[in-house]
Parts: structure tokens; C-alpha cells; sequence
């Protein structure tokens, strides 16, 4: 078991430093924030897609044992779905401030990551499937 932690922790820190610092600065957190805004739609959005692809992806780096571009397809479903979601709040309702700036963060963040997901989406397909930081040795979906 600690040698699977190790594994999960190597990987994590053969990322690049700026990866690591977007994921747990602004992605984590823009993500969980719905679970402080419960009493919002947009908020139980955030808190049920945002949360719920952190949640898969997390699954996923367990299974295989650290990261790998294939986290970037739960992110494309879920945030995906998300910023349509998102959209729709500031398009067809008048949002609170709060709620506002929560949606228009969100959208934002998640909109930059979801840039870089299609990219590594796109290299995963094509056959870039290694865990990082254990080139050669390939995810288990």
C-alpha cells in the first residue's frame, strides 16, 4: 500500500511545477467551491459536476497508480456539461452577486483547463497513455 501512495506521489511531483500549482491554487478549489454555495443552483452544479469529475479523477489515479493524460476526459464530460450549465445561469436568469461571481470564476477556470484537457484528450488518443513520471508503463482504464 505505501509503495502504491509512493507511486501516486511520484507521478503527482513529475508533473510540471506550474500543473501542480493551477490544480491545487485555482482547479481544486473552483471545483469544491459549489459545496459552499448549496443553497444556489449554480452552486449544486458546481458542487455535482465539478465535484464529480475531482472524484472520478481521483478514482482513476488510485486504479492506475498516479496521473495520466486519460483525466483529461472526465474533465471534458463533466466541466464540459458545467460551463453549458454555467452559461445558461448568466444567460437565462438574474444571478445574485455572489452567485455571479462564483459562476463567472468558475466558467473561467474551468474554461482554461478544458483547453488543455482537449489537448491531452487528443495525445491520449493518439497513444500517449503512460503514467507520468513511469514512462512505459501504461494506464489500466
Amino acid at each position: 500500500m505505501m509503495n502504491h501512495i509512493a507511486r501516486i506521489f511520484r507521478s503527482h511531483f513529475s508533473l510540471p511545477g506550474w500543473v501542480i500549482a493551477w490544480m491545487w491554487l485555482l482547479l481544486i478549489p473552483a471545483n469544491l467551491s459549489g459545496f459552499f454555495f448549496l443553497d444556489t443552483i449554480s452552486g449544486r452544479w458546481i458542487a455535482l459536476l465539478g465535484g464529480g469529475a475531482l472524484l472520478i479523477n481521483g478514482v482513476l489515479v488510485l486504479v492506475n497508480g498516479g496521473f495520466s493524460r486519460v483525466l483529461a476526459i472526465p474533465h471534458l464530460i463533466f466541466w464540459g456539461l458545467l460551463e453549458i450549465m454555467l452559461l445558461y445561469r448568466i444567460v437565462g436568469e438574474g444571478l445574485a452577486p455572489a452567485e455571479l461571481r462564483l459562476v463567472l470564476i468558475v466558467l473561467a477556470i474551468n474554461g482554461i483547463s478544458l483547453i488543455f484537457d482537449l489537448l491531452d484528450a487528443r495525445r491520449w488518443y493518439l497513444g500517449e497513455r503512460d503514467v507520468i513520471g513511469y514512462e512505459g508503463m501504461p494506464v489500466r482504464i
